[in-house]
C-alpha cells in the first residue's frame, strides 16, 4: 500500500513538472507560431479585462506579469513569422506597451524595427507621429524627433492640413 502512495506521489510530481515546463514553453519559448498566436489572443483578452477593471475603478494597476508575457510573445511571434501578416500589428502593439510602461527608448527601438521590416505598414503615419512625439517630449531627443517628423512629411504628402501645420511648427520650434 505504501508503494502505491509513493508511486502516485511520484507520478503527480512528475506530471506537474511536465505541465509547468509545457506552459513555460507555450508562454515564451514555443517554436510553433500558431501556439504563440493563440497565447497572444489569451493574454490580450486578459489585458483587455484588466483595462475594463481600471476604467471602472475595480483595480488600480495592470497585471505586470501579463504585460511582460505579452511583450515576450509579441517578440516571439515576430521572430517566428517575419512574413506573417499579423507581425506588423504585433510590433505596433509591442511598442505601445513599452510606451505605456514609460520605456520610451525600447518603444522607439521596436518602432524602428517595424518601420524597417514593414515599410508599407498601414498605420505608418500614426506610428511616425507617435514616435516623433515620444522623442520630443519624453526623451528630449531633437535629432530623433526631426527624423520622424521629416519622414512623416516626406512619406505621407496627403496628411491633413492641420497635421502638416503642427509638424512644421514643431520642426521650426526645435
Amino acid at each position: 500500500m505504501r508503494w502505491y502512495i509513493y508511486i502516485l506521489l511520484a507520478l503527480i510530481s512528475f506530471g506537474c513538472k511536465r505541465s509547468i515546463d509545457a506552459s513555460k514553453n507555450l508562454k515564451i519559448g514555443s517554436t510553433n507560431l500558431s501556439r504563440v498566436e493563440k497565447r497572444i489572443v489569451v493574454l490580450e483578452g486578459e489585458l483587455e479585462k484588466s483595462y475594463e477593471k481600471i476604467m471602472t475603478n475595480r483595480v488600480d494597476t495592470l497585471p505586470i506579469q501579463t504585460i511582460h508575457l505579452l511583450e515576450a510573445n509579441y517578440k516571439r511571434a515576430f521572430q517566428l513569422g517575419l512574413k506573417n501578416e499579423l507581425s506588423p500589428e504585433y510590433l505596433d502593439k509591442l511598442q505601445q506597451l513599452y510606451l505605456q510602461e514609460k520605456k520610451y527608448g525600447l518603444s522607439l527601438s521596436w518602432t524602428d524595427t517595424l518601420l524597417k521590416h514593414y515599410p508599407f505598414y498601414i498605420q505608418k503615419a500614426a506610428l511616425l507621429l507617435s514616435a516623433a512625439t515620444t522623442a520630443e517630449i519624453y526623451l528630449k531627443d531633437q535629432t530623433r524627433m526631426r527624423y520622424y517628423y521629416e519622414r512623416l512629411l516626406r512619406e505621407h504628402p496627403k496628411l491633413k492640413k492641420e497635421v502638416v501645420e503642427m509638424v512644421e511648427f514643431r520642426l521650426k520650434k526645435s
